[in-house]
């Protein structure tokens, strides 16, 4: 399948988010079983005598909010050793993403394939944020229904890595995210999972962390929401979403970099990144299923994935239908391939793939173009889907590539 000239196609040799955790271990001199370290000029500019990482993500910090308001960065990035781009997973979601995070693979590895995934064994679609089907919001169905947040993933978590090599993992997020089936799935292993209420709480937890463990080796993990959640609402080319980032690294200054003392810096790197970009998606470039019925008529499920991507399920003998109707009519908005040959080609991570990769792919796989969207009509009539104005999920640049600030702390 060939990409269009704007998609960014993940390189999970050495170049994407879901080799954070390796690079991390290379750094701390600690075996790890997953994708390779990030390409050595990334990280080896840090030091081979490095003890404690820090990675702070924050969601939805994409390379063009940073090339936007390099000018206010500047001294931020002036104090990094290494500034540069790296990329999301495909499909570049934040819950296929985080469990990258979290693992040190890609999607096809650790199974979590999307937002929304097929489960035949209850036969529903689940959205996976929440682990309800979606025809209801229902938090934590999927679970109730036997889904096992403990054992879905297949594959060890990074803590678990790290914690036979006793080095402990310490995890930071939204209070209201702790005790979710979400949070469970990536915290496996973690020596202590903190519940924060605002950015400078998390902020003050993790340096009052880095000063408790002074001298001993460490991995810390946090992740914020709240750029990605607005930018959703206003663009992130919007001025609040530039405003929110611009607060961001103000506070990990004062809070956390400024603060901390010298023998807290000791053999300490500090990470800064993000899961994925975002692309504005104007409410005029929805395209709508039910708008093309020849297409509906040859699917016998509602579409898995989200809004700029998508898992189909053909009608028995219909797959090539299906991908030509789409390749024929709407090559403008989107692309359509064989799910086996995308699993193929690498776009969800190299093999060894899990047991249910290849249900939750589904028959054909559909990456969107420019700034539409792939949407039933039920998001038509749905106003809080209808706002939304930042998306994300398809490969093209905004949403694929997004920063890698690293910084030695006791330079």
């Amino acid at each position: 399948m060939n990409l269009p000239i704007e998609f960014v196609q993940p390189d999970y040799l050495g170049r994407t988010i879901a080799n954070i955790p390796a690079t991390a271990a290379a750094m701390l001199n600690i075996p790890f079983n997953g994708l390779p370290p990030l390409q050595t000029q990334l990280w080896q500019p840090l030091g081979n005598d490095v003890k404690r990482v820090v990675v702070l993500l924050v969601d939805g910090f994409g390379w063009n909010l940073l090339e936007k308001e390099r000018s206010f960065l500047a001294p931020f990035l002036a104090r990094a050793t290494v500034v540069d781009k790296i990329t999301s997973i495909f499909p570049s979601t934040t819950v296929a993403a985080m469990n990258s995070l979290w693992t040190g693979v890609g999607p096809a590895q650790h199974g979590m394939m999307g937002l929304q995934l097929l489960f035949p064994e209850m036969g529903t679609m689940g959205q996976m944020i929440h682990f309800t089907p979606t025809f209801a919001f229902l938090p934590d169905a999927l679970v109730t229904g036997g889904l096992e947040p403990e054992t879905f993933i297949q594959w060890p978590s990074v803590a678990q890595q790290f914690a036979r090599a006793n080095v402990p993992t310490y995890a930071f997020k939204n209070q209201e995210y702790l005790d979710s089936a979400l949070s469970i799935m990536f915290g496996r292993g973690v020596a202590e999972d903190y519940g924060v209420r605002t950015l400078a709480d998390m902020l003050t937890q993790m340096r009052l962390g880095l000063e408790k463990h002074v001298g001993e080796s460490l991995y810390q993990l946090a992740y914020w929401p709240a750029l990605d959640i607005l930018e959703h609402d206003v663009g992130w080319d919007g001025e609040s979403a530039a405003a929110e980032m611009r607060a961001v690294i103000t506070l990990v200054q004062m809070e956390l970099l400024d603060r901390l003392s010298t023998a807290a810096r000791q053999n300490t790197v500090f990470i800064l990144t993000a899961d994925h970009g975002q692309v504005v998606c104007p409410p005029t470039k929805a395209i709508y299923l039910e708008d093309h019925p020849v297409l509906a008529d040859m699917l016998f499920l509602q579409m898995a994935g989200e809004a700029r991507m998508a898992y189909l399920y053909a009608k028995h003998g219909r797959i090539e239908d299906v991908i030509a109707y789409i390749n024929t009519h709407l090559s403008y908005a989107m692309i359509a391939g064989h799910s086996d040959e995308a699993l193929a080609a690498g776009w969800f991570g190299p093999q060894p793939h899990t047991r249910d990769t290849a249900v939750r792919a589904g028959d054909v796989v559909v990456a969107l173009r420019e700034n539409y969207i792939f949407v039933t009509s039920h998001e038509k009539d749905d106003e809080l889907v209808q706002k939304l104005l930042g998306r994300h999920g398809s490969m093209t640049a905004d949403e694929m590539i997004v920063p890698w600030i690293a910084m030695r702390l006791d330079d």
